[in-house]
C-alpha cells in the first residue's frame, strides 16, 4: 500500500485568512500567535493585514472600564493597558470613544485626552470658565472620512465639554437653569464660542447630565435620569432640549444605538426586562423594539426583593450594554445577545467602558519600549 502523500504546505495567503479569524475578544491569543515564528509576527504586525483584521471583525472588543479614574480590564489574561499617571487630586472619566478616553481632573481642574493602549496623554488648554453644578463631556475622532474601524493613534480629535447650572444665584436675575457646551479641536488647539440653552427647573435626579451617544451627526445626552434629552448639532454648533415620553422614563436607562441601523435609541430596565426603543423621526417618534427577558439570561432569584438590576454603562463602539445585578456586572452584546460576566458585584452607579482593538503591533511596540528602558 502506497504511503499517504504529504500534506501541501500552507500558503501565506491561506495563513493570512486563518489568522484573520482569530477573535479580538482575547488579545492574548493574537499576541501568542505572533510568537509562533518570525513570518507570523511580521504578518500580524503588518498595517495592511491589521486594517483587514479590523474591517473583518468590525466591532472592537471591550477591553475594560473606568470607574472614576480606576481602570479595570475585562479580558483574561488582563490586557496590559497603561493606567494614567496624573499629577492631580481626583479624576473622573467623562467619556470614551474611538480609542480615546476623556478625563476631567478635579484639582487642579483640567481635561486630558488619554490613550490607554499607548499611554499617551493630551492635556487640553483651559476650557471656557462658566458656572456649573454638573458637567459632561465627549471625545470623538475628527479625521475626514474616517470609518472609525481603524482610527489612527495621534490623529485629530474633538472634545465637547460643558455643564449645567441649577443654582439661581449663579445667574443674576435668572431663576431657571441653563446648560452650555464648547468644542475643542486638536487641529487648531482652540475652544469654540459657547452654545447654550435654558432648561427651566431641573428635577432632583441621580445623574443630571448622563453619558453621550453620537448618532446622526449629533451628540445626545440624557438629562435628569432620562426625563429629557439634550441634543448638540456638531455641524451647526446648536443645542436643543426635548422631553422624553412617559413610556421611556423608566429611571434606569442609557442611550444606545438603534437596532434598525445605528441611529438614536434608548435601553432601559423595568423589572426583569430590558426594553429597547428607537427614534424614527418627528413623524413616527419613538418606536418600541425588542424586549429582552433578563431573568432568562442572567443568574438571579426571581421574587427576591433584594434582586436589583441596573444599567451602569454602554459602549457605543462595541454596541454592548452593562447590567449590574446582585451577582455582579454583566455585558450584553446587542448584535449577538452574548452574555459575559466581567466582575463581581460592586457599588457602581455608572462606569465608562473602553473598547478598542489591541493588536500585536501595539504589544511589540510596548515590549520594545520596555527593553529600551531596561537597557
Amino acid at each position: 500500500m502506497a504511503p499517504p502523500s504529504s500534506l501541501p504546505e500552507l500558503t501565506d495567503d491561506l495563513i493570512g485568512e486563518i489568522l484573520l479569524r482569530i477573535s479580538p475578544d482575547e488579545p492574548a491569543h493574537l499576541f501568542r500567535t505572533s510568537l509562533v515564528c518570525r513570518s507570523w509576527r511580521h504578518l500580524l504586525s503588518d498595517l495592511g493585514f491589521l486594517r483587514r483584521y479590523r474591517e473583518f471583525h468590525g466591532t472592537p472588543p471591550v477591553l475594560g472600564f473606568l470607574n472614576y479614574n480606576s481602570l479595570e480590564t475585562t479580558t483574561s489574561p488582563a490586557c496590559p493597558l497603561i493606567p494614567p499617571a496624573l499629577d492631580c487630586y481626583g479624576c473622573v472619566a467623562l467619556d470614551c470613544r474611538h480609542g480615546r478616553v476623556l478625563l476631567h481632573t478635579i484639582h487642579p481642574a483640567g481635561l486630558i485626552v488619554w490613550d490607554p493602549i499607548t499611554g499617551n496623554q493630551h492635556h487640553l488648554p483651559d476650557a471656557p470658565e462658566d458656572p456649573y453644578n454638573h458637567l459632561t463631556g465627549a471625545v470623538l475622532c475628527a479625521a475626514d472620512g474616517c470609518d472609525h474601524v481603524d482610527c489612527g493613534r495621534g490623529g485629530p480629535f474633538l472634545v465637547v465639554f460643558g455643564g449645567t447650572a441649577d443654582d439661581e444665584n449663579l445667574v443674576e436675575g435668572d431663576d431657571v437653569s441653563f446648560t452650555w457646551l464648547s468644542v475643542y479641536s486638536s487641529a487648531t488647539g482652540t475652544w469654540s464660542a459657547l452654545a447654550s440653552a435654558h432648561l427651566g427647573p431641573i428635577a432632583t435626579s441621580r445623574d443630571v447630565m448622563g453619558p453621550s451617544l453620537l448618532a446622526g451627526g449629533a451628540l445626545h445626552f440624557l438629562l435628569e435620569d432620562g426625563r429629557r434629552l439634550l441634543r448638540y448639532e456638531l455641524g451647526r454648533h446648536e443645542l436643543s432640549v426635548t422631553n422624553l415620553p412617559p413610556p421611556l422614563r423608566v429611571g434606569n436607562m442609557a442611550l444606545v444605538k438603534a437596532e434598525d441601523g445605528g441611529g438614536l435609541g434608548v435601553a432601559g430596565v423595568e423589572g426583569y426586562s430590558l426594553h429597547l426603543w428607537s427614534w424614527r423621526g418627528a413623524a413616527a417618534g419613538w418606536v418600541q423594539g425588542r424586549v429582552i427577558e433578563l431573568d432568562m439570561m442572567l443568574p438571579m432569584t426571581i421574587g427576591d426583593p433584594s434582586t436589583r438590576l441596573l444599567v451602569v454603562g454602554y459602549s457605543e463602539c462595541a454596541n454592548t450594554i452593562f447590567i449590574h445585578s446582585n451577582e455582579g456586572i454583566f455585558t450584553i452584546e446587542f448584535k449577538s445577545d452574548r452574555i459575559k460576566h466581567i466582575c463581581e458585584s460592586r457599588d457602581f452607579q455608572t462606569i465608562t467602558p473602553y473598547a478598542s482593538f489591541y493588536t500585536p503591533d501595539y504589544a511589540w511596540e510596548r515590549f520594545q519600549l520596555l527593553v529600551n528602558w531596561m537597557q
